[in-house]
């Protein structure tokens, strides 16, 4: 099969990670294809295409199509270069790409906001923000029915939501779980001595590390911390981030002795830092299926977050759950798990055995190309 896996889209968030993961279990697999990879900025930043065999060819996609400025110029690009490699299959990890191939067009789907369309978050924003939301959630439903053949999605839950939205088919619909990056099992990246490695602080006596790797997105609801802080002012609880630094000023200024903010990272440095911190805070109030529960499960590390049913789906018995808007439940729980040692060890106990359930990068990869192999056929 000629493939086209066109990540040209994807600049930021959980979605990079995913293409990159994706891109590098490739490499190992089937050289029976050949895969043509239409890649973003940040995508072609941290992929060696060199350590790739002869059957990938990379094309670098100066901006995203989803600019309006520029989508003309793009567009004209990926049809010149569709009509030029006349694959089988077109793929998109996550869309919309805002580009209708002429080939068949499978398309990875992951946007909570378009899914969860009554979800309590909308309500966190002003007037003005929900209707600009809700208009965006619009558009990209719009090119959603427009440019894609099949979907992929992440949950069985998220199915079932986007065969609603979409009035599309079952069987139009396939279900692949997430799952960690591969990168987590090198071991080397959380050595000292690798250049991946970002160290941290040096410890204060008795501190407890919180760590959140996410950027600022609203339904992260990152600015909760700072209600949080002051109801845990007698534990010495440090909150890790990676933001923004002028985002992080606007957020938490004056609560720089509670919170330390990295800024945002590489997913290569991300086991060093969770290597050195206790237990992985989410208090988001929308997601799809985030990486950070497996990730956090894969690193032994405990979970606390919200408890929403997308979390309960995902970790079951490996979380401690709160009101992600009640800054006192949160607080409370998280005293909770800082004083019970025992309650630590039980939830990473519980996570490495629902970490087991979800697929592997590896497998995950596998599965894709299954989905591209019989749509190919149909």
């Amino acid at each position: 099969m000629k493939i086209i896996i066109n990540v040209s889209n994807l600049y930021i968030g959980g979605g990079v990670q995913v293409a990159i993961s994706f891109l590098n279990e490739l490499r190992f697999m089937s050289a029976a294809h050949e895969y043509h990879i239409f890649l973003s900025k940040p995508i072609d930043k941290q992929i060696e295409k060199s350590l790739f065999p002869d059957n990938f060819i990379f094309y670098f996609i100066e901006k995203s199509a989803a600019q309006l400025k520029t989508r003309y110029i793009i567009l004209k690009q990926l049809n010149e270069l569709e009509n030029t490699i006349s694959p089988d299959i077109v793929f998109t990890p996550f869309g919309p790409s805002f580009w209708k191939s002429k080939a068949k067009n499978l398309m990875g789907f992951a946007d909570p906001w378009v899914l969860n369309p009554n979800s309590v978050v909308f309500e966190e924003l002003s007037f003005f923000q929900r209707i600009k939301k809700r208009l965006l959630n619009a558009y990209k439903v719009y090119y959603l029915k427009r440019e894609s053949d099949y979907f992929v999605i992440e949950t069985n839950i998220g199915k079932s939501k986007l065969i609603d939205l979409l009035h599309i088919l079952d069987e139009q619909v396939f279900v692949v779980s997430n799952c960690y990056n591969g990168i987590f099992n090198q071991k080397a990246l959380i050595d000292e001595n690798n250049e991946a490695y970002i160290k941290l602080p040096k410890r204060e006596e008795e501190e407890f590390r919180l760590v959140l790797i996410s950027h600022n997105y609203p339904h992260k609801n990152l600015k909760i911390i700072r209600r949080v802080v002051p109801l845990i002012k007698f534990y010495n609880i440090k909150f890790i981030l990676t933001i923004d630094k002028l985002v992080f000023e606007a957020l938490f200024d004056g609560l720089e002795d509670h919170i330390y903010n990295i800024g945002p990272v590489e997913l290569k440095s991300c086991p060093s830092i969770y290597s050195q911190c206790d237990a992985l805070f989410l208090p988001t109030l929308l997601e799809v299926f985030s990486a950070s529960y497996p990730e956090a499960m894969k690193m032994q590390k405990p979970i606390l977050t919200s408890n929403y049913s997308f979390a309960l789906d995902i970790c079951q018995d490996a979380a401690l759950y709160f009101d992600p808007l009640d800054p006192k439940d949160i607080a409370k729980k998280i005293k909770e798990l800082v004083d019970n040692q025992t309650l630590q060890d039980t939830l990473v106990e519980n996570g490495k055995m629902r970490l087991q359930q979800f697929e592997t990068a590896r497998s995950r990869a596998e599965k894709y190309l299954e989905i591209f192999s019989s749509l190919s056929k149909n």
